[in-house]
């Protein structure tokens, strides 16, 4: 009988064990399969674009969308987000005029408040500017020593755009577009120009350096050079340029350009309105470099 007990007692045992591990299989299995069945709730992410009319989207079929939109797109197909863009870009404006807006528009200060990403496109009507102040200049070193205060006076009111961006949203990751020269297909023998795009944007690279949370987003060779991209082709285009251009070209050449509109344009990634600004293309470059730009400082969580 006390054998029997013992034995029945080690049964009854062996029963509550293996019911206990069954249940205990099934519940983690339902866990699981509520898990999968659980929907992933999206990120919401607030992207603010401040600047000129890089920004605001001038040569993208007059519709003024630019690269926000191409971007808010991108991002949804790599991450598990919902992205908010916000464009404050006003065609024209020098950086001190932008920080100005940065300074004193609530609505553009409230939104830059809520921002995750704020990007930046700036010097181009600066560095615009400094060049009509020099049309006269014909020699490389009179240039240089022509652009130097120019260029620090830039550097300044640039820091001082980026510190202000900073003040109001410490926390957003800021991404700073260097420039590009939109003749460089037509004057590719232009040094004045080259040299002066080049000289600018190692300013925005080297504000975006000197500053915590902000990074570079270098468009210049892709948009300068359109399809133009291998060095064969470009020493084709400067042969094919060498009678049409020179060194220091006359301003009143490129002012015509510029003015002309019609169906033609020998670089792809430009508009066809102005010769000047990006077509969508161009402005895809733009989404495209600024993605890679920050996907580099974010830890969302890829698709």
């Amino acid at each position: 009988m006390h054998r029997f007990l013992k034995w029945f007692s080690a049964l009854l045992i062996l029963i509550v064990i293996i019911g206990g591990g069954w249940f205990w299989l099934q519940h983690q299995s339902g866990s699981k399969s509520t898990q999968q069945k659980r929907p992933i709730v999206l990120k919401t992410v607030r992207v603010v674009g401040v600047g000129d009319s890089l920004t605001q989207g001038i040569g993208y079929d007059h519709d003024h969308s630019g690269y926000l939109p191409i971007l808010k797109q991108q991002l949804s197909q790599t991450y598990y987000v919902k992205p908010q863009t916000a464009n404050y870009g006003i065609g024209g404006e020098r950086s001190d005029q932008i920080d100005h807006r940065v300074q004193t528009n609530q609505k553009l200060r409230r939104s830059l408040r809520r921002a995750d990403v704020i990007a930046l496109t700036a010097g181009g009507n600066d560095l615009l500017q400094s060049l009509e102040k020099n049309i006269m200049v014909n020699s490389d070193a009179q240039m240089t020593q022509k652009m130097a205060p120019l260029k620090t006076e830039y550097q300044q009111k640039l820091t001082q755009l980026v510190a202000d961006v900073h003040e109001v949203n410490p926390r957003a990751q800021v991404y700073l577009f260097g420039i590009y020269n939109p003749v460089y297909v037509y004057f590719t023998n232009a040094t004045m120009i080259s040299s002066s795009v080049d000289q600018w944007n190692q300013v925005n690279q080297k504000v975006a350096e000197s500053q915590s949370r902000t990074h570079f987003v270098n468009v210049n060779s892709t948009l300068s050079h359109g399809q133009y991209q291998s060095a064969s082709a470009q020493a084709k285009l400067k042969t094919e340029n060498r009678q049409s251009d020179q060194a220091f070209v006359d301003p009143e050449k490129v002012e015509q350009l510029l003015k002309t509109q019609d169906s033609k344009e020998k670089n792809a990634y430009l508009s066809t309105e102005d010769h000047f600004h990006p077509n969508k293309k161009g402005y895809n470059v733009m989404a495209t470099k600024l993605s890679q730009a920050i996907q580099n400082n974010v830890n969302w969580r890829k698709r």
